[in-house]
């Protein structure tokens, strides 16, 4: 196996610690902290790094790329979030396996990158296995798996998150062509991590939300953003390296750890049949990224 792989599913383990530790944090902290605190220091931890590389020349291609791409990655982020606080890790983070699918049509568009005939039973792997992940064994029906979509606010989160994220792949594959893999991940990392924590110290001025920081907690946002610097890195430096739907297909490894840590730290329930479902369109999503080789 090539490098990419192993760098792709490294990734995969840093972004479910991500969402476990994220959803911990959000028990006591509104989402636009979390996320602004984890995000800000996590750039901070990455920042040393711009004293071995270099930025290179700003472009107007380059200004539209992330004009383009920073409100997608705010939007998909904070919805995100908010998904994983309303909702259960073992229900939400699968929905996630529809990404590698949509980032298929989004490449071909954005980066003329194309798959083979095989896609089609990729894409009826991940629906079947969507489908068992809503299944309730103790009520099943027919109909069963599209109400619990339609009824659980999380779900219908990420199913945006999934569809927003295919978008935003293709965008920063072309970001990482354009200003570098550690350079497009840090600008990024770094917008979102401001944003988020400027929109977070209003929402608590104002309020509107919780700020809750003492030493337990303190020790929590360390550790979570250096799994995020760590995510953040080998995401881009994958991506770099391989097709999109390639890397993105490997890091959706993470939905099965994530069903495990749900079941683990939050004691959610069905886990058998979520993880079934889960395993089932990570078959599917193999399926799809075996077709760039």
């Amino acid at each position: 196996m090539q490098l990419w792989f192993f760098i792709a599913l490294g990734c995969a383990f840093f972004a479910a610690g991500c969402d476990v530790i994220s959803k911990k944090m959000m028990l006591d902290n509104d989402e636009w902290i979390t996320g602004g605190v984890m995000l800000t220091l996590a750039s901070i931890m990455l920042s040393p790094m711009f004293l071995y590389i270099d930025f290179g020349e700003i472009t107007s291609e380059g200004v539209w790329l992330v004009a383009l791409t920073l409100p997608l990655e705010l939007l998909g982020y904070y919805l995100f979030l908010t998904s994983i606080k309303r909702s259960a890790l073992s229900l939400t983070l699968p929905l996630l396996s529809f990404t590698p699918a949509l980032t298929i049509v989004s490449a071909s568009s954005l980066l003329d990158e194309t798959i083979g005939s095989m896609g089609l039973v990729g894409v009826l792997l991940v629906t079947v296995g969507a489908y068992i992940l809503n299944v309730d064994p103790s009520n099943f029906s027919v109909m069963g798996p599209v109400r619990a979509v339609v009824s659980d606010s999380g779900a219908r989160r990420m199913l945006m998150v999934a569809v927003i994220w295919s978008i935003t792949s293709a965008l920063g594959k072309r970001g990482v062509i354009i200003f570098g893999a550690l350079q497009f991940g840090y600008l990024i990392t770094a917008l979102i991590g401001i944003i988020f924590l400027v929109v977070g110290f209003l929402r608590v001025r104002l309020m509107y939300a919780p700020w809750v920081l003492d030493g337990r907690i303190a020790v929590t946002f360390v550790i979570a953003a250096i799994v995020m610097s760590f995510q953040e890195v080998t995401h881009f430096l994958a991506v770099s390296m391989a097709p999109v739907a390639y890397m993105i297909s490997v890091k959706r490894v993470s939905m099965v750890i994530g069903v495990i840590f749900g079941w683990r730290f939050f004691g959610e329930a069905n886990i058998l049949n979520r993880l079934a479902g889960a395993l089932i369109m990570l078959a599917g999503v193999s399926l799809l990224s075996g077709l760039h080789e």
